[in-house]
């Protein structure tokens, strides 16, 4: 892409979030003015200036570009405002719960100067959190909080909105719904031509409104003065006029609001990161993310600004029209500026109807579009609840949105947050904790007799799984010290998969230890696999000093080891080393008996002492072994590598040297005497020279096997995913 076309994408994404985000960037002088009264037109201009010019800006200034663009959003914004309110309450005899409060100057200012010691501390604590790397854990925080907490303030600014329309009459109603219906209709226009695409719903709805207030309200006029900026709102100059001795009484009482303003930002940002990531894979450093956060709103706060966010819309329509660079920003912040400018003296003699229009946009923009379908669902159907786990996040949903609504905000985050952890443990719970399997759910590569396998089928609760992944923290502690009550009492071995444990604290390490020692008391033989392997240097060290425990380099290694004690106490025994005559090898099948004798006087008889390797991974293709008698195991590398399989009399392999001629992909090794036959390049050379049919044969049993083990592996991938899909099944284990 040539530079000009580049520069092109940057502004018009520039432009496209600055119109589609207009109606928060106006957010808080509506807010203000509907919940603060009249008095607060002036601060809330100067907040709009603040936080859609200055902080945009410094939020540039500190990390450059970046796929999240900032703005006022709702939830933060009525957050902050419910603040104010609470302290211009305290700080007179004004109740808190009128629509609009009409404070005095002294009241309004007295609650802004303390609203913004609180937004600035709520701001610091945002920046700590993200300098100590709390990021991802923020980022954990389920949607339906994020989601009850949105649908509660969209509860809000509709009741708002219905509140402006009731209290002014038709005239007003009819401004607002037109605006509304200007929203729903101008989408399918914009389907219908596409030479309306760029023009945003929002902008048309505001223009209708503006129309409609101008031919219907007589009385409005088009304001004359320019609208400027009050700096004696500025959050530096009003905190000198703090009366000092309610000052501490105002903090305390404010300290809640400020850890759920905090959360609020957090949410929102993290909302806006989210999507991104999710919808344009993009990557966001979240702890940069916080930090950065926190960094410019404490510069609102100290100018006198409102939360300044992530924002959705804004960062996926600049997305979308193409806007990569840091021109998106620079020409956001310059449309937005502009936009003020032009509109300011018709924000502070905005129209009733219209204020109340803009209201019931955007409550149309915060409300999940999912909940309402839901709820229409419901009285269609007049069935409450699903089957599955669908319906968790959505009644987590109803329940966070109608305690912010009747309640507060306060209530309805730390409440969210509570019973979406609720919801989570006791949905995963079985996933979260471990649980014993047995030999019909795991078995060792080693390859086995018919006799043999069906002694194993027959006692497979005869050897315990447990394989552990993840964090051993106390969170899981208690339920591993209950599985030493829950092994299979027919049990006589266990082993315990510690390979993929990433770390423990102490009550993980010693819910460990205390389930060993439990298990080696009822005298049974316990085999710790892949502890080498484990990533936590504390597991190693402790599991490594603990006596009377065999260690395996994998999983599959003690499996094997367990396999042979059940063996060897069944009444039919272990069958010994198995043998096959070289004739009924799979690689001769279909041949006749001149054949195969002439392919066997090519071979070289070969004899391997048990741990030797008939060939190493790396070293060049030397021909097609056939086994005679003994085990042989195929390692991905040395003697410390994973066993991929193991092959017994009557099978053959290296046959992949005959399909693409490359050195050996793996090692092979002797894990007991071996006689086989070699059929090198040379022999197979003079075989396809004089029996090409033979050798055509010999190529269709191979390609037989190939596809015998590609079917094979699809069918372990296909159940592998069904057991995933199934609780029953799984192979659950501990992790945070």
């Amino acid at each position: 892409m040539n530079p000009i076309t580049i520069h092109r994408a940057d502004l018009r994404g520039g432009i496209e979030a600055s119109l589609r985000g207009i109606t928060t960037t106006v957010a808080p002088i509506l807010l203000f003015v509907s919940l603060l009264g009249t008095e607060s037109m002036a601060a809330g201009f100067w907040a709009t200036v603040i936080t859609a010019v200055l902080v945009p800006a410094v939020h540039l200034l500190f990390r450059s570009a970046s796929p999240v663009i900032p703005g006022a959003r709702m939830a933060s914004l009525a957050a902050y405002i419910g603040l104010v309110v609470v302290l211009s309450g305290a700080a007179g005899s004004t109740a808190g719960h009128a629509t609009a409060l009409n404070l005095t100057a002294e009241q309004l200012r007295t609650g802004l100067a303390a609203g913004s010691l609180m937004f600035m501390a709520a701001s610091a604590l945002v920046w700590l959190f993200g300098l100590l790397e709390f990021g991802n854990v923020f980022k954990m925080i389920p949607m339906p909080v994020t989601a009850g907490i949105s649908n509660g303030t969209a509860l809000l600014l509709l009741s708002l909105g219905v509140h402006k329309i009731t209290d002014n009459g038709r005239l007003a109603a009819v401004t607002a719904f037109a605006m509304v219906a200007c929203f729903f209709i101008w989408p399918s226009l914009q389907a219908w031509s596409k030479r309306l695409a760029f023009i945003p719903a929002v902008v048309i709805s505001l223009s209708a409104g503006l129309l409609i207030a101008m031919l219907l309200e007589p009385p409005f006029q088009p304001p004359t003065l320019r609208a400027v900026p009050d700096w004696a709102w500025m959050s530096v100059r009003l905190w000198p006029g703090l009366p000092q001795h309610e000052l501490m009484r105002l903090l305390q009482i404010g300290l809640p609001s400020t850890v759920t303003l905090a959360l609020v930002m957090i949410l929102e940002t993290f909302t806006a990161a989210n999507e991104m990531e999710q919808r344009f894979g993009t990557r966001i450093n979240p702890n940069r993310e916080l930090m950065v956060l926190g960094g410019s709103n404490m510069i609102s706060a100290l100018m006198g600004g409102v939360p300044c966010t992530g924002h959705n819309s804004r960062s996926i329509s600049s997305w979308l029209a193409g806007g990569r660079g840091v021109q998106v920003a620079l020409m956001g912040l310059l449309v937005t500026g502009l936009l003020l400018w032009l509109l300011g003296p018709w924000l502070l003699v905005l129209p009733v109807g219209m204020v109340a229009g803009l209201l019931l946009l955007q409550c149309l923009l915060m409300a999940e579009r999912e909940v309402i379908h839901r709820l229409l669902e419901i009285v269609r159907t007049r069935h409450w609840r699903r089957k599955g786990t669908s319906d968790l996040g959505f009644w987590t949903i109803i329940v966070i949105t109608v305690v912010e609504y009747f309640g507060s905000m306060i209530w309805a985050s730390f409440m969210g947050i509570g019973l979406s952890c609720l919801v989570i443990l006791r949905r995963v719970s079985g996933s979260l904790t471990a649980n014993w399997n047995y030999l019909d759910h795991h078995r060792s590569h080693r390859v086995r007799s018919c006799d043999e396998n069906n002694d194993l089928t027959q006692q497979f609760n005869r050897v315990g799984v447990l394989r552990l992944n993840g964090h051993l923290f106390f969170g899981n502690s208690i339920r591993l010290t209950q599985l030493a009550d829950e092994l299979n009492p027919h049990a006589i071995a266990v082993v315990i998969d510690v390979s993929q444990v990433r770390d423990v604290d102490p009550s993980g390490l010693n819910a460990l230890a205390w389930l060993i020692r439990a298990i080696a008391e009822r005298k049974l033989t316990i085999v710790l696999a892949g502890l080498s392997r484990t990533r936590s240097t504390e597991l190693h060290d402790a599991l490594q000093a603990m006596p009377g425990i065999h260690r395996c380099i994998d999983m599959d290694r003690g499996l094997e080891l367990c396999e042979d004690m059940v063996l060897r106490h069944s009444s039919s025994g272990s069958s010994g080393l198995l043998s096959k005559p070289l004739q009924e090898n799979s690689l001769l099948e279909d041949l006749t008996e001149r054949e195969r004798t002439v392919v066997l006087t090519l071979g070289k008889p070969r004899e391997i002492t048990e741990g030797a390797a008939l060939f190493f991974k790396g070293n060049a293709a030397d021909g097609v072994w056939l086994l005679e008698k003994g085990v042989v195991s195929i390692l991905s590398g040395g003697d410390e590598s994973t066993r991929l399989s193991t092959l017994g009399p009557g099978q053959f392999l290296g046959e992949m040297s005959l399909i693409d001629g490359k050195s050996r992909s793996a090692t092979a090794q002797a894990d007991s005497p071996v006689n086989a036959l070699l059929l090198d390049k040379q022999a197979l050379a003079t075989l396809t020279r004089r029996e090409p049919e033979t050798a055509l044969k010999i190529m269709r049993n191979i390609a037989k096997y190939l596809s015998y083990r590609v079917r094979s592996s699809s069918a372990l991938l296909a159940e592998k995913e069904t057991s995933e899909t199934t609780p029953d099944q799984t192979d659950h284990s501990p992790q945070t």
